[in-house]
């Protein structure tokens, strides 16, 4: 990072010290600014970190969009993460705008070798047609892997597409421009499915997002899953969109940090009777039931980490305001009583 960009002092001036002192644990984590504990009255808000090895950590994981999609956010982008150091840069799920959450990240386009998506709602899929319309235009036709559940191949077979009036324009004319090149490959997984990325062992969990019961056409073809990221130093373990679920349990088992969606089903409900007047009222029971099964909640939350026996939670994929929050905190204190913490946009852990 460069130290004289003022966008990154501005970041390091509001930096949080989060890691461990000397002699302790690989991975471990200890409360600091920016993190709460049953107890704790400090604030929920956190701060950039530069680099990994500020924290302690071969990989950083950076929350470069945090909000709960479709909906919009004037303060948070739509889910996007990053799991990076300075040879390896992993997309864990592609919110629209992505592209340029990396650009405020100081992450280069050249640098991201992998993408991993969890689910294909369009919350978490729009800023694919950024991330390759963007390769392609600026002719970077190096290798590009994408991960996904079933689906994730005509999802990127579709954008490439919808692409080729592009590709036909760069490539005539007399322009004397090398034929630009996707240079991607899909590979769909499943529940148990393991990958190498480099120091990263990756391993999926198909979790009750969608809802569908086991065994159902419906849930092979639509699957949501979660994801396992083991490294040398830690474990990290990402929810994705997921509902109480006793394979995330198993999944998240003894990690170092779960990075967990939240949401609140009250708040929900109010913010899509506001939005949408017009919804019929009988489409609100089947709301309510997605967002109490089909999310999770606070307690949840507190309830999946302390089963699961995790050192710390990071909360993203967050619609709820600054009071509830401030709600949530006893909520999932009641059931959990490590170090929890609400990501912002480009935060790193």
């Amino acid at each position: 990072m460069d130290e004289n960009n003022p966008r990154a002092r501005r970041r390091w001036s509001r930096r949080a010290m989060l890691a461990g002192a000397g002699g302790a644990a690989a991975g471990a984590l200890t409360v600091g600014a920016g993190w709460w504990a049953a107890g704790d009255d400090a604030a929920t808000s956190t701060a950039m970190l530069p680099t990994a090895d500020r924290l302690g950590h071969a990989l950083l994981w950076t929350t470069l969009g945090t909000m709960s999609g479709p909906t919009g956010s004037s303060a948070r982008a739509q889910p996007a993460n990053l799991l990076h150091d300075g040879e390896h840069a992993i997309v864990v799920d592609a919110g629209d705008g992505m592209v340029d959450q990396l650009v405020k990240a100081d992450v280069a386009l050249t640098s991201v070798q992998t993408v991993v998506l969890s689910h294909l709602h369009i919350d978490h899929t729009a800023g694919l047609l950024g991330l390759v319309g963007r390769r392609l235009q600026q002719f970077i036709s190096t290798p590009l892997m994408v991960f996904g559940p079933p689906g994730t191949a005509q999802e990127i077979e579709r954008i490439q597409g919808s692409l080729q009036g592009l590709v036909e324009l760069m490539s005539t004319g007399g322009r004397r421009l090398p034929p630009p090149s996707f240079g991607i490959t899909v590979q769909e997984i499943t529940d148990g499915a393991t990958v190498t990325l480099g120091p990263v062992r990756l391993t999926a969990a198909t979790n009750s997002h969608y809802g569908f019961a086991p065994g159902t056409p419906e849930a092979t073809r639509f699957q949501s899953l979660s994801y396992r990221f083991d490294m040398p130093d830690r474990a990290i373990v990402f929810t994705g969109d997921t509902g109480p679920c006793p394979n995330v349990e198993r999944l998240a088992r003894g990690a170092d940090l779960l990075v967990s969606e939240i949401d609140d089903p009250d708040a929900a409900l109010e913010q899509v009777e506001a939005t949408r007047p017009d919804l019929p009222a009988a489409a609100i029971p089947a709301l309510r039931e997605h967002f109490d099964s089909q999310h999770l909640s606070a307690t949840n939350v507190g309830l999946l980490a302390r089963a699961a026996g995790v050192g710390a939670v990071v909360l993203t994929h967050n619609p709820l305001d600054d009071a509830r929050i401030a709600a949530a905190r006893p909520q999932i204190a009641a059931n959990f009583a490590g170090p929890v913490a609400v990501a912002n946009d480009l935060d790193n852990w």
